[in-house]
């Protein structure tokens, strides 16, 4: 988006929805396109909640919805068929799953932080499993602290987790491609990314082995009070507010939201379709699997990194490679992240996003 600074702004560009656009809205760099909105209907076009928290800002819309993902535990059959395992789905049943790994000389979960943000899952679904999505989107927005109870217990819980030796010794130094491989050459059992990873395990020069020897189960529950939530990103296409052929942007945002290039903009990648007129018999079984699973969750909630001010993500990234290498020190890091997020949350009180 740095191009937008420049004289010559692209006309549209594909961005991540969430608090990435909202923060290009803010500072006026993006063209609301409403009158499109109305023109072609789109609001029969994509489901409510999708409207709702990927293209919706400040009141108006602003971006067209291209691709779905969604975050999952990925795991390995051979591995969890070899120990008698079935796929958890409480907390307690999965922390057994990761005792018996183990105890069997298994790494049970597979990360590649390197890059800091396939960290952020982690830190996403232990947080919306333990407390309510309106305390998530208090963090995110500024309205509670690092330094709360409730992040505590999130940090400490994945502290106990690292402590145990339940994740690969060397994740801050993989990507998330390179733990994906443990997880397909059986040197760990599970990991926890978005649907993109489904690219990587259907490839047998990367997979060795069946290309059915993987599948998914969602973030066990940890307390069942909560209501479901669901998590990943939303891509889509923006806008730009200084670029000089709107009218022409504007066709060609209406060419996209239609059926087939939505279909082919989710075809051999982990990508669903936002669009409605998609029909389900369009996608494989797997995929098919994990819109049941959407579909199943009252809420969806973009992933840490697109849910909060950029500024703020990577703070929070980078205490989640700290915590990684120093779990003892979640109380101390948290602090740290809080002092600073403060100033920001403050800045951008006072009309200041950067």
């Amino acid at each position: 988006h740095t191009t937008l600074d420049k004289g010559n702004s692209p006309e549209l560009f594909s961005y991540w929805a969430g608090a990435r656009v909202q923060n290009l809205v803010d500072q006026k760099k993006l063209a609301p396109i409403d009158d499109l909105w109305e023109k072609e209907n789109f609001d029969k076009k994509f489901s409510t909640s999708v409207i709702k928290a990927a293209s919706t800002y400040n009141g108006s819309k602003y971006l067209l919805p291209i691709a779905q993902f969604v975050v999952m535990v990925f795991y390995n059959k051979t591995i969890f068929e070899a120990n008698g395992l079935q796929p958890p789905t409480s907390w307690e049943e999965f922390i057994a799953v990761c005792q018996k790994l183990k105890k069997n000389k298994i790494t049970p979960i597979a990360l590649g932080s390197r890059e800091r943000w396939p960290a952020q899952f982690w830190m996403d679904y232990l947080l919306l499993r333990t407390q309510p999505i309106e305390y998530r989107n208090r963090l995110m927005n500024g309205k509670a602290k690092y330094t709360d109870q409730e992040v505590k217990k999130v940090y400490q819980i994945w502290s106990e987790l690292l402590k145990e030796k339940y994740f690969n010794q060397n994740a801050n130094q993989l990507d998330w491609a390179q733990a994906t491989q443990l997880v397909c050459k059986k040197d760990a059992a599970m990991t926890l990314m978005g649907s993109w990873a489904i690219q990587l395990f259907e490839d047998e020069k990367q997979c060795s082995g069946p290309v059915n020897n993987f599948d998914f189960f969602p973030f066990p529950t940890m307390d069942m009070n909560l209501p479901k939530v669901a998590l990943g990103p939303i891509d889509g296409i923006v806008l730009s507010k200084n670029s000089a052929n709107h009218d022409f942007a504007k066709k060609t945002l209406s060419y996209f939201a239609k059926q087939k290039p939505q279909e082919r903009l989710s075809i051999g990648s982990g990508a669903l379709a936002p669009s409605l007129e998609v029909p389900l018999s369009f996608y494989s079984p797997f995929k098919k699997r994990m819109i049941e699973e959407i579909k199943s969750s009252k809420y969806w909630a973009f992933n840490y990194d697109l849910a909060t001010p950029p500024r703020v993500a990577e703070l929070g990234m980078d205490s989640f490679n700290e915590l990684i290498e120093f779990p003892d020190q979640y109380e101390k890091i948290l602090e740290n992240v809080e002092t600073e997020a403060h100033i920001i949350f403050n800045e951008i009180l006072n009309n200041d996003p950067k």
